[in-house]
């Protein structure tokens, strides 16, 4: 005969919610979803979601911008491999891509215009 040792708990009603309580899917009420899309929304240049091609950009604003998309990288980054991840974090390198050549020409006309 072999011997068996066995240690176990069980958990009260409390332990039993407080367990499950932060995986429990709650959809589109999620209050953690809803502080992200929040946080997306508050990060972003207000003026971006207007931005057309006959508008001006300062360098002050190229920084909005690089700001912001710094900001969205980092949550982006903690996403789980996969489509929705690579697709958010290409989007953000051709946004920073554009910013960086948009500032460095503008710096460069700085320089050679006396400003």
């Amino acid at each position: 005969m072999t011997r068996r040792i066995s240690q176990s708990i069980t958990p009260t009603t409390e332990d039993v919610a407080a367990l499950r309580g932060p995986f429990v899917a709650k959809g589109a009420n999620d209050p953690v979803i809803k502080a992200l899309r929040d946080y997306f929304k508050e990060t972003s240049p207000v003026w971006l979601a207007k931005l057309d091609e006959k508008q001006e950009l300062t360098r002050d604003r190229l920084a909005e911008i690089r700001d912001a998309s710094a900001k969205r990288r980092a949550v982006i980054e903690a996403l789980p491999e996969g489509k929705a991840r690579e697709k958010a974090l290409a989007e953000l390198e051709a946004t920073e891509a554009v910013v960086e050549d948009m500032d460095t020409a503008l710096a460069g006309a700085g320089a050679f215009g006396g400003n």
